[in-house]
C-alpha cells in the first residue's frame, strides 16, 4: 500500500493491525484506504475502496489535508471480554458466558459443550441463573458447528436438545464454543449484520476464556488427585489405644511435605505404624515419601517383625535409584487382654521415640539404626516396650527439636523442650497431647519458616 499526500498507509496499517479497537483511516474523498482486522470483523461489508458510510458512534482524529483517522470501541463487549478472561474454573466461566451472552447479544443463550460419556452439557439463561443439564450427544440443529464445518449457522428450527425455550423462539445464532461445542444466541427479532459480528466475536472471546478455564480446571484436578495420594490419611480406630496426630508442611500452600506417618490396623486386632522424614523439601520430598508409604505398606503384608521391615524397606528403596534418604521409627502394635499395649519399634536415623508415662514420667525408647533407601550394609536394632493404660508414645519429625525460635534464630526447641512440654500433658488425652505439642512449637517459632512438623500419638486405653 503507497503513501498519500504525506499519510503512510503502509506505516498506518501496521500501527493498528494490532489494535484491538476498530479503525479506519479514510482519505479526504470518504474512501476507506486502511483498516484493521478489528475493524474487517466489525464491518465485513466495508471494504478497501469503499466509501465510508456507517452510522456507528466512533472518535474522529483529524490527521490533515482532509484524512481522517475513526476509532470504534464496543464497551459492553470489552468490558465482557475482560470477565471471561477472569475465569478460573470451567464451571464458573460457563456460567459468564451464557448469563453475559443473554444479556448483551440476545434474550436467551445456551452454550453446549462436549461432557463425558459421549454426552452433551447444555449451560442456559435466559435472564436468570444459569442452569445445566446433560444429554445424549444428539442435536441436529447445530450439528455442522459442533462439529466444525461452519463457522456460523442461523437456526430456525431447534429441534432435538435441552433448549429452555418454547418453540416459536424466533430465530437464532450458532457460533464455535471450542473443539466439540456452540454458543447459540436466541432472539424474537432477527439479527443485523453488525449483530451477527458482534456474536461472532463475542464467540472466539468466550472459546478462548473456555479453553483456558477448563485446563486450569483440569490441572487443578490432576494436582488434587496427586495430592490426596501424598497426604496422610485418616487415623484409624485401633483396639486397645487412642490415636492423634500433627501434619504442618513446610510450604502449607502445598498442602504436602516430607514428613508422614501411617498405622494400618490388621484383622487380629494388632496395628502397624510408622512416622518417618525424607531428606528435603516440597514436591520431590513428598513424592518420595508416598513412595517410602506405599513400600512400607506393602512390605507389611509379608513382614512384621519392625527391624526385619526396615531393612527390606531399604532395599527397596535403594532399588528404585532414589538419592533421597529417610529416617523413621516404624513399630508393631498388639493389644493386652488385662489392658494397655505390647509394643515392638525399630528406627532408621530416626529421633528418639519418647513416652509420657501416665505419672507424668518422660522416658525415651533407646532404638537406634542407620539412615534408610542408601546405604547397603545398615543395621537396625528393635526395642520392646509395653504401654500401660494412661501412657502415651510419641513420635515427632525433627522439624519439632529443630524448630527456630522466633526471637533468636539460633535458639532450637530441642528435646529437652519437647519433653518439659510432655510433661505438662499429664491426665491428658492423646488428642489434647498432640494439640498442646503442636501449639507450643508453632508459638515458639510465631509464624516464622520452620521445616515440616509431623507427631503421632499412641495413647494406651
Amino acid at each position: 500500500m503507497s503513501s498519500a499526500v504525506g499519510i503512510d498507509l503502509d506505516g498506518w496499517q501496521r500501527l493498528v493491525d494490532g489494535l484491538r479497537e476498530a479503525v479506519l483511516v479514510v482519505d479526504p474523498a470518504g474512501v476507506v484506504r486502511v483498516r484493521n482486522a478489528a475493524a474487517a470483523a466489525r464491518f465485513p461489508r466495508l471494504f478497501l475502496g469503499e466509501h465510508f458510510d456507517v452510522h456507528v458512534a466512533g472518535r474522529q482524529h483529524d490527521l490533515g489535508d482532509g484524512w481522517s483517522a475513526w476509532y470504534f470501541t464496543d464497551s459492553t463487549l470489552d468490558h465482557a471480554h475482560l470477565r471471561l478472561a477472569s475465569g478460573t474454573s470451567r464451571e464458573a466461566t460457563l456460567k459468564t458466558i451464557v448469563q453475559l451472552a443473554a444479556e448483551l447479544l440476545g434474550e436467551h443463550c445456551v452454550a453446549v459443550v462436549p461432557a463425558t460419556r459421549d454426552r452433551l452439557e447444555w449451560w442456559r439463561c435466559g435472564g436468570g441463573e444459569p442452569t445445566v443439564t446433560r444429554t445424549p450427544r444428539r442435536v441436529s440443529s447445530i450439528t455442522e458447528v459442533l462439529t466444525g464445518m461452519t463457522t456460523l449457522a442461523r437456526i430456525t428450527s431447534l429441534g432435538e436438545g435441552s433448549w429452555g425455550v418454547p418453540e416459536n423462539f424466533g430465530c437464532g445464532l450458532a457460533v464455535p464454543l471450542g473443539v466439540g461445542g456452540a454458543l447459540v444466541v436466541l432472539r424474537q427479532g432477527d439479527f443485523a449484520p453488525n449483530d451477527v459480528e458482534r456474536v461472532r466475536l463475542f464467540g472466539k472471546h468466550a472459546a478462548a476464556a473456555l479453553e483456558s478455564s477448563s485446563r486450569l480446571t483440569e490441572q487443578k484436578r490432576t494436582i488434587e488427585i496427586l495430592r490426596s495420594a501424598l497426604l496422610p490419611l485418616p487415623l484409624p480406630e485401633v483396639p486397645g489405644v487412642s490415636l492423634a496426630s500433627v501434619f504442618i508442611p513446610a510450604h502449607q500452600r502445598a498442602l504436602v511435605g516430607g514428613d508422614f506417618y501411617d498405622v494400618h490396623p490388621r484383622t487380629d486386632g494388632s496395628a502397624t505404624f510408622a512416622l518417618g522424614d525424607v531428606c528435603g523439601h516440597g514436591l520431590e520430598a513428598a513424592v518420595h515419601s508416598g513412595r517410602v508409604r506405599q513400600s512400607l505398606q506393602a512390605l507389611s503384608l509379608v513382614e512384621t517383625n519392625p527391624v526385619r521391615l526396615l531393612h527390606l524397606l531399604n532395599t527397596s528403596l535403594r532399588a528404585t535409584g532414589s538419592k533421597l534418604f529417610t529416617t523413621l521409627v516404624v513399630g508393631e502394635l498388639v493389644p493386652l487382654a488385662a489392658g494397655g499395649a505390647s509394643l515392638s519399634l525399630a528406627s532408621g536415623g530416626h529421633p528418639v521415640p519418647l513416652i509420657l508415662r501416665a505419672d507424668g514420667s518422660v522416658q525415651e525408647v533407646s532404638t537406634t539404626g542407620a539412615i534408610v533407601g542408601i546405604l547397603a550394609d545398615v543395621r537396625f536394632s528393635g526395642e520392646q516396650v509395653t504401654l500401660a493404660p494412661g501412657d502415651t508414645l510419641v513420635l515427632y519429625s525433627d522439624g519439632f527439636t529443630e524448630a527456630r525460635a522466633h526471637t533468636d534464630r539460633t535458639e532450637l526447641f530441642g528435646e529437652q523442650r519437647l519433653r518439659a512440654v510432655l510433661k505438662e500433658c499429664k491426665g491428658q488425652s492423646a488428642e489434647e497431647i498432640a494439640r498442646h505439642c503442636e501449639e507450643a512449637v508453632l508459638k515458639w517459632l510465631d509464624r516464622d519458616d520452620h521445616d515440616d512438623l509431623a507427631l503421632l500419638a499412641v495413647q494406651a486405653v
